[in-house]
């Protein structure tokens, strides 16, 4: 069987983000790198800097995946590259159910009992303490855990996104675009749609929230919030939305705490015939498709899915071999997308992962 080796590229730095108060979007586009395409690599496809590890130490093992939501777009992706890279490599991958981040808990445990060598984490909330018991089960076991966008907490590595960075980039572009369709003056209703089951999606919507309304530099941009079922993301948000609209007509812009919630959204919007547009995180393909359609959903911070993926597996090739990492939370570039630098076909990612500390 043929081994295959990764490279992880781990940046110390990060570029300064320019962001400006005021101007067309176009101009927010303009200070926006345009982020590389991709089409989806491997999790064993990786980038040119860092040191090799051997993915051989995944032959014979057992990887078990806690998947919050199986079916969304961002979780399967996180997924499937870490699977591709262990089975590519001589182990087995078993997938736990999390439903929803609503049972976490006994997936956590289904994992523990089961045996298997190692734990990667996906999208479920580590930072509030309730899986703390199963972290230390698994520890016991000398059982490494790995989270993705989940949080972080003792216990476990964790690769996540720099989310107060991705909400300034499409917050500004909210602001930015409100303030030239209104004659340079930053007014309007944002509707903010989210569903707040992990630390990503609670950082993406209370980022913005701080960013504007009473007592910040935007007093006149005005919030109303939503809730979504995340198990029934698409059909809910479109619902939703679709009534937020006919309630308050007055919404300009829709705030969406990732692509599925801006999928029904723009769904909804775009059904009515309405002026709104709708930005949102994630990258994912359909949104990537909606925003080159040039309708209401208007830019995406685009996360790294495959570089998580790809970063996971060489963590928990690490730690099953005895090594120590070297920082115990990653962080992954997120660029803004929007409908002047989308990429003609595929993904679009960032720089890479980066470390801010390391012990």
């Amino acid at each position: 069987m043929t081994r295959k080796h990764s490279r992880v590229f781990a940046a110390v730095g990060i570029a300064a983000l320019a962001l400006t108060a005021c101007g067309s979007d176009e101009e927010s586009a303009a200070t926006t790198e345009a982020p590389a395409a991709t089409e989806a690599p491997a999790a064993t496809d990786t980038p040119a800097a860092g040191a090799s590890t051997d993915l051989g130490v995944y032959d014979g093992k057992t990887v078990g995946v806690i998947s919050l939501a199986p079916g969304l777009e961002p979780v399967d992706r996180i997924t499937a590259g870490l699977q591709q890279c262990v089975e590519d490599n001589g182990g087995n991958v078993q997938v736990f159910d999390a439903k929803g981040g609503a049972e976490a808990v006994p997936a956590f445990e289904q994992a523990n009992s089961a045996g298997v060598d190692a734990i990667y984490n996906v999208a479920n909330d580590v930072s509030g303490g309730s899986l703390d018991a199963a972290l230390a089960a698994a520890a016991e076991a000398s059982r490494p855990v790995v989270t993705a966008w989940g949080g972080q907490r003792a216990g476990t590595y964790s690769i996540t996104g720099l989310e107060f960075q991705s909400a300034a980039r499409v917050g500004q572009y909210v602001i930015d675009r409100l303030t030239a369709e209104n004659d340079g003056v930053a007014t309007g209703t944002v509707l903010v749609v989210n569903a707040r089951v992990t630390p990503s999606l609670r950082q993406r919507a209370d980022a913005f929230t701080a960013m504007v309304g009473p007592d910040t530099e935007f007093p006149d941009i005005q919030v109303e919030e939503i809730e979504v079922d995340i198990a029934n993301a698409l059909a809910d948000s479109q619902a939703k939305v679709e009534q937020a609209i006919q309630a308050n007509p007055d919404i300009s812009a829709v705030y969406a705490s990732f692509d599925t919630i801006g999928q029904g959204a723009a769904a909804a919007i775009d059904a009515a015939g309405g002026s709104q547009f709708v930005v949102s995180f994630n990258g994912d393909s359909t949104a990537l498709d909606m925003i080159r359609s040039g309708g209401s959903f208007a830019a995406t911070a685009a996360n790294d899915l495959e570089g998580t993926a790809t970063l996971a597996c060489d963590l928990i090739a690490q730690l099953l071999a005895g090594q120590t990492p070297s920082a115990t939370t990653y962080w992954m570039d997120s660029p803004l997308v929007t409908q002047q630098n989308v990429p003609a076909s595929g993904f679009a990612t960032g720089s890479g992962a980066f470390q801010l500390y390391q012990p």
